[in-house]
């Protein structure tokens, strides 16, 4: 079973849209592979979905912000781990998700975020985007 780390923008567009991501999500709820999550990835997902811009969406859906962080909680190993002060990427906060990785020692990190996938690889760890790890789940 393939163990994974997904970036913000995943993990929302999972609960928003009925793509890959979404698709990914209950192959994740099936057991077909595992969520690895940190408290600092927890911390920007919630800030996200609490965005204005996300209100009129979270409305059609029908969900509301806690329990989208309730659902990724559920469904995720809460990664707790030293501080590895990682700073790799053009966008210094995509480095929590290395950081996730890294101390979950997961397989992938998922990601559609140019400035994670541009790296293809850390630390032994493949960056893909959703449509590449739904074939391989």
């Amino acid at each position: 079973m393939p163990k994974l780390v997904l970036d913000t923008n995943t993990l929302v567009s999972a609960f928003f849209w009925k793509g890959n991501e979404h698709k990914l999500l209950k192959k994740i709820e099936q057991g077909e592979a595992q969520l690895f999550i940190s408290k600092e990835i927890l911390y920007e997902v919630e800030a996200v979905v609490n965005r204005e811009k996300f209100k009129e969406i979270i409305e059609e859906t029908n969900q509301k912000p806690d329990a989208i962080i309730q659902k990724i909680i559920s469904l995720s190993l809460l990664i707790i781990g030293p501080e590895l002060s990682i700073k790799v990427c053009r966008d210094p906060r995509d480095n929590k998700i290395l950081e996730c990785d890294v101390n979950a020692k997961a397989d992938y990190i998922v990601s559609g975020d140019e400035d994670l996938l541009s790296l293809k690889c850390y630390s032994n760890i493949k960056i893909i985007k959703s449509s590449e790890i739904i074939n391989l789940v």
